[in-house]
């Protein structure tokens, strides 16, 4: 699952990834290790039933998601609410629940977005996912100023493919706590973990801690 969102750099990026991926093979995967198991009539009577389901509820979330992104500003989250509550345990509600958390943060309810973040953590069972809910819950708690918990969250991504991002969130972090060295540190790792693909804006957040710390060094006249 890594190599499939090797190479997006954004969250939102390897979220439709991941989408475009279960879309085109999941129904495969679903009847092959189904069919794998007997022959039996009622394996493929479950194999069908669980393929049809799949396929509904990726249409429908195409659909309402679609309806919630295009209402800009003013979403009206109903919809969304229902397709994740009646689809409870499905990868897509999984995936509609990341986009009602993104509306709580966007809202400035950083409070309501920590909190679903962190039931969606608990309970998905999605692995690929795992990585870009934790990486958005250290987020949310970093901004509402509980730092050693959102290290701790991003501590426990262990996932390469995020190890840009996660590098990248511990510098912030560090930034935000007035800790210039770790920051840097943090930073660089990000950078070298980019492999020459490093984001212009992480980049301008390690040359700026460079700058800093080459014009608080005391000058050889000072420290006569």
């Amino acid at each position: 699952m890594v190599d499939i969102i090797e190479g997006y750099e954004t969250e939102e990026q390897q979220v439709d990834a991941i989408k475009k991926w279960w879309n085109d093979n999941g129904t495969m995967l679903i009847v092959g290790a189904v069919i794998g198991l007997a022959g039996l009539w009622g394996w493929r009577y479950y194999g069908e039933s669980v393929t049809a389901s799949q396929e509904k509820a990726s249409i429908e979330f195409a659909h309402v998601s679609e309806k919630f992104n295009a209402q800009g500003e003013a979403h009206d989250s109903s919809e969304l609410k229902q397709f994740v509550a009646e689809n409870a345990g499905n990868n897509y509600a999984t995936l509609g629940a990341l986009l009602l958390a993104k509306e709580a943060v966007d809202a400035g309810d950083l409070e309501l977005a920590k909190t679903q973040l962190t039931e969606l953590l608990a309970s998905n069972e999605y692995a690929a996912l795992t990585p870009i809910i934790a990486l958005r819950l250290a987020r949310v708690s970093a901004e509402l100023g509980e730092y050693d918990e959102a290290l701790s969250t991003l501590n426990s991504i262990d996932n390469e493919a995020f190890l840009v991002k996660v590098n990248q969130t511990k510098g912030d972090i560090y930034l935000k706590q007035g800790d210039l060295n770790a920051a840097r540190a943090a930073y660089q790792t990000a950078v070298d973990a980019s492999e020459g693909r490093v984001d212009p804006v992480l980049q301008l957040q390690l040359n700026d801690l460079a700058v800093e710390k080459k014009a608080t060094a005391p000058k050889l006249d000072d420290a006569q």
